[in-house]
């Protein structure tokens, strides 16, 4: 079975994002957290939940408002947006550059993706004359405030569902992946 394609794993992503929690009937599903812990989104929060996580990110001199890592090859920006930057995106980009001559076929590939599941958003953007990238992102609005336990599952949702739709498109593609970067 190739990467991406077990139904199992999708389901139990699906139920990290949701923070589903199976019960007995005498246990409770109240967490830690409670809605006074809620603290005001910053990039420095961004930071300390990825360091919880374990993985590895860095700086961008650039842009200090962005953090980059690398996920199963993937690029990944984790940042804040909104007036408030209160929302936290995080958006990961393919890691294949694809011929413009092939753009309406990755954009229905994407389309299809946007429309059997809420999330993450899927796109094709142009990066230079002739090649496009292919890229994910999830939004989480934090503009209230979040608890350590929202940004950390945010990320990993995040992460989670942008790389299974990466996965999901080499496995559509196939041998093509092979003429992609050519």
């Amino acid at each position: 079975m190739k990467p991406g394609s077990d139904p199992w794993a999708v389901l139990i992503s699906l139920a990290h994002c949701l923070r589903l929690e199976v019960t007995s009937p005498n246990e409770s599903t109240v967490q830690k957290d409670s809605a006074d812990g809620l603290a005001p989104m910053s990039l420095q929060r961004v930071e300390e939940s990825l360091t919880r996580h374990g993985y590895a990110f860095v700086e961008d001199e650039e842009h200090p408002d962005i953090l980059r890592a690398r996920f199963d090859d993937y690029r990944f920006q984790f940042m804040l947006t909104g007036e408030e930057r209160g929302v936290l995106q995080t958006r990961g980009r393919w890691n294949h550059t694809v011929d413009v001559s092939r753009k309406v076929e990755i954009i229905k590939l994407c389309n299809e993706w946007n429309m059997n599941r809420i999330w993450p958003k899927v796109y094709v953007r142009r990066e230079s004359e002739g090649l496009l990238g292919v890229y994910g992102e999830l939004a989480a609005d934090f503009r209230v405030g979040a608890l350590d336990t929202q940004v950390d599952n945010a990320i990993a949702c995040g992460l989670s569902t942008v790389i299974a739709f990466f996965r999901s498109l080499e496995e559509r593609l196939g041998d093509e992946l092979d003429d992609l970067d050519a």
